[in-house]
C-alpha cells in the first residue's frame, strides 16, 4: 500500500472500498485520518497510536479495553496496525451487523481464546456495559438490572459461561446491548 506515501493508489482506494463498507471517498478520509495519527509515519499503528487515535472516537470506552481493541484488530498479529486492517475492522463495528459487532467483541472479551465467556470475562464486560450506560445518562441501579437480566437471557442453557453462539444469537436480539457495549 505505499508505507509512507501521501495518499492511497486508485487500485488501494478500490480495493479497500469493496472489500469494507466504506464508499470510496470514505476511504479517503479515513487514511488522511490515519496518516495525521501515525506519528512517526512508518504506515502503521503501534498500540500507543491506535490508543491516542481511538480516544477521541470511542470515548465511553476504558483505556485498558483499547488495549485489547489493538490486539483484535492486528489480525496479522505483527504488534502494529496497518491501514488495511484498521479499514477493516472499523467497517465491521461502525457499518458491520449486529451479528458481526458482537463477533469483535467475543473475541476481544474472550481472553483465554476458549470460544466462552467465563464469569471473570462475563464480569469485565458487564463492568464496561455499566459505565457507558452511566456514560449516556442512565442510573447505574438501572443498567445494572438491565444488564444482569441481559446477561441471564443470553446464557440461554444457565451454564454460567456464554458461548459464542449464544453470544451472537441472543446478543443480536437486543439493540441495547450494542449501545452498552459502547458501539
Amino acid at each position: 500500500m505505499g508505507q509512507n506515501s501521501s495518499k492511497l493508489s486508485k487500485s488501494d482506494i478500490d480495493f479497500i472500498a469493496q472489500s469494507t463498507n466504506f464508499s470510496k471517498n470514505e476511504v479517503e478520509t479515513l487514511y488522511q485520518d490515519f496518516k495525521k495519527n501515525d506519528k512517526d509515519g512508518n504506515g502503521s499503528f503501534d498500540r500507543k497510536e491506535f490508543v491516542t487515535f481511538f480516544k477521541s472516537k470511542l470515548t465511553n470506552y476504558p483505556e485498558d479495553q483499547l488495549y485489547k481493541l489493538f490486539d483484535a484488530f492486528d489480525t496479522d498479529k505483527s504488534g502494529s496496525i496497518d491501514f488495511k486492517e484498521l479499514s477493516t475492522a472499523l467497517s465491521v463495528i461502525s457499518k458491520g451487523s449486529a451479528e458481526e459487532k458482537l463477533a469483535v467483541l467475543f473475541d476481544i472479551y474472550d481472553e483465554d481464546k476458549s470460544n466462552t465467556l467465563e464469569a471473570k470475562e462475563v464480569t469485565k464486560m458487564i463492568n464496561l456495559m455499566v459505565s457507558i450506560g452511566v456514560s449516556i445518562g442512565r442510573p447505574e441501579s438501572d443498567v445494572k438490572i438491565f444488564i444482569v437480566k441481559l446477561i441471564e437471557k443470553i446464557d440461554a442453557d444457565k451454564s454460567q459461561s456464554i458461548s459464542r453462539e449464544e453470544w451472537i444469537k441472543e446478543g443480536s436480539k437486543s439493540p441495547s446491548l450494542l449501545t452498552l457495549l459502547g458501539i
